[in-house]
């Protein structure tokens, strides 16, 4: 069993989707590295103000060895003091010439750390080396040396903890020790103090590491959620772009060749001759090819948009599958391809169009990769109150590795269609995203040179479930139906009323609606349609020009709406008695629309 695409895929998407909330929940759960190089960089850039106000420090201690005249001990102090700080501020220029890099920064925290420890030793040192337990003033430049360079030291290295535990240790743990170990009497309570100092310390550089580290992470989330968001920004424009291009696009593409489809059909009415039939079939092949192409880029706009309206009733399958078989009958035989639909069906509950869609495009898919001489099967199978339709060819078979693949946009794989044409690579993708909207379990099963077979399991409709009557045909309906047409493009509202006068209805067409009801006065009759392209010159809008006949003739009229805008769909929801046809709409999709709404007006 291949993989399942549908229902149950979409709720893994969900449950992923939310085991990723939770996880984003905790604000140190980022890349521990990247908040590293982030403290790198404020210890580096801190570094200079640091050894500046330490050297003050240095120079404060160094003026009051000097009031206490040891003048070769405040020389060395400050010589050694004043070295350390050179260290420190030198440092990075020798080790990171060229600056942090994600690469350097924990060679540059490791030297920083071991030049820190370094200096909290020799400063501990002269701090030991001055205390003179007869001599206040000595003691008092003793402890405020580990004290006030300790807190001198917290300043760069609040930034990195490490930095600071390595100075305040080796500062605190020699110095504490002395007095500890060396000097007797009540002043050992000094070394017992500094121990104390140098935990609080600790204790406070922890929680400071914790607030920074917080601090550093959130501030991350925050510049990460604006790039987040601009680069959400961006993929809605470019989204909206691309819906607004498809839109004018397809209304432009779609108008000639609506025409070209309706002289098509009127030109075959015309023709006897099995060389002039077979050369109509060459011609509506390339004009089928390219009215697939285009439908494709439409649908998928209108997926992607939202624009798809499912409306689910009970469907028979037979005169579903009959249709196909007419459509696809010619193709087979031509490739000498064993076709195989079968004569009837059970009754499903869906939604008809999209359903149709979505056979259409497994069928075509299946046909296309099938050799000559191969064989398309359809059948389908009861299972309680489901129903599953499997669609399988003798084809090449698509690799275990390639099954999610095949479901994206334009992905292609294998041969070209049949006329030596690439398609978009867009007819299974729409097959998938139809059956997420259907809620139809869509499978995949297949292997390299064993064919394919794609199952479809959707509801079956429920034993009270009545499905409507099968469309009737215009020869069943009474006297010639009067259709007010309105299209700006002479080339399609000509092609159409030659084909509705073919038809047998009586036509009055128009460049506008403010023409049609000038010419609708001088008729007697009420039509029984109406027939409208979405945009028409001047900015006019077709669902507007419906709405302003079916005003002047105080008649809710049936009416089409014939739109290349993916959202037209959507907008027209509320209209009452309208029918939406996307364009380019061929012939037999027409008829059916025009044979529905003729036959409601008939029966209302």
């Amino acid at each position: 069993m291949g993989p399942r695409i549908g229902a149950a895929r979409q709720k893994g998407a969900v449950m992923t989707g939310g085991a990723r909330t939770l996880e984003n929940n905790d604000p140190l759960s980022g890349d521990l590295s990247a908040i590293r190089l982030d403290q790198a960089r404020l210890l580096l850039q801190r570094t200079r103000s640091s050894c500046l106000i330490v050297g003050a420090v240095i120079l404060y201690f160094t003026a009051l060895i000097l009031f206490s005249e040891d003048y070769a001990f405040a020389a060395a102090w400050f010589a050694a003091a004043s070295a350390l700080v050179g260290v420190v501020y030198i440092y990075p220029h020798v080790v990171i010439p060229n600056g942090l890099t994600a690469g350097n920064f924990r060679r540059y925290l490791t030297g920083h750390t071991v030049i820190s420890g370094v200096t909290g030793l020799v400063w501990s040192g002269f701090a030991i080396a001055y205390i003179d337990t007869d001599s206040v003033l000595h003691l008092f430049i003793a402890i405020n040396i580990v004290c006030s360079i300790s807190l001198g030291g917290m300043l760069p290295s609040a930034e990195y903890r490490p930095t600071f535990v390595a100075l305040a240790t080796g500062m605190f743990v020699p110095f504490s020790a002395y007095w500890l170990v060396m000097i007797d009497g009540p002043l050992r309570l000094i070394g017992l103090g500094t121990l104390i100092l140098y935990g609080f310390g600790l204790l406070v550089s922890a929680r400071a590491e914790v607030q920074t580290l917080t601090t550093l992470a959130a501030e991350r989330n925050r510049v990460l959620g604006e790039k987040l968001r601009e680069k959400s920004r961006q993929i809605e424009k470019a989204s909206a772009d691309k819906s607004r291009f498809l839109a004018a696009t397809s209304h432009d593409m779609s108008q000639p060749l609506q025409a070209q489809g309706f002289f098509l059909r009127a030109l075959r009415a015309t023709l006897d001759r099995s060389d002039q039939l077979e050369l109509l079939d060459r011609v509506e092949a390339a004009w089928r090819s390219q009215q697939s192409l285009l439908q494709s880029l439409v649908e998928t706009a209108r997926l992607d948009s939202g624009a798809i309206i499912v409306k689910s009733r009970p469907v028979p399958l037979g005169p579903v599958i009959a249709v196909l078989k007419t459509e696809f009958a010619q193709s087979a035989r031509a490739r000498s391809i064993d076709l195989r639909l079968p004569e009837a069906g059970p009754v499903v509950r869906t939604d008809p169009l999209l359903l149709t869609r979505i056979l259409r495009n497994l069928l075509s898919n299946a046909l296309k990769f099938t050799p000559e001489g191969g064989r398309v099967e359809m059948t389908y199978r009861g299972y309680g109150h489901s129903v599953m339709i499997e669609i399988s060819d003798s084809g090449p078979g698509i690799p275990a590795e390639a099954h999610e693949r095949v479901f994206d946009e334009y992905v292609q794989l294998g041969a070209p269609d049949s006329d030596g044409q690439h398609g978009l690579g867009l007819g299974l993708n729409i097959v998938r995203q139809l059956a997420l909207r259907l809620d139809i379990t869509l499978e995949l099963d297949s292997a390299a040179g064993q064919g394919t077979t794609f199952r479809l399991t959707l509801d079956a409709a429920a034993p009270q479930d009545t499905p409507e009557e099968e469309p009737a045909t215009l020869d069943e309906l009474d006297g010639a139906p009067l259709i007010v047409l309105v299209d700006d493009e002479t080339a399609v509202r000509d092609g159409l009323s030659v084909l509705l006068t073919m038809w047998g209805c009586s036509v009055i067409a128009a460049a506008s609606g403010r023409e049609a009801i000038r010419l609708l006065a001088w008729s007697d009759r009420t039509p029984a349609l109406l027939i409208a392209d979405k945009r028409l010159a001047d900015g006019e809008d077709g669902l507007e020009t419906i709405a302003d006949l079916r005003s002047e003739l105080a008649d809710e009229v049936p009416a089409i709406l014939l739109t290349g805008d993916i959202h037209s769909f959507e907008r027209a929801g509320g209209t009452s008695d309208l029918t939406v046809l996307s364009k380019p709409a061929d012939a037999e999709a027409l008829h059916g629309a025009l044979v529905e709404a003729l036959r409601a007006r008939a029966q209302s």
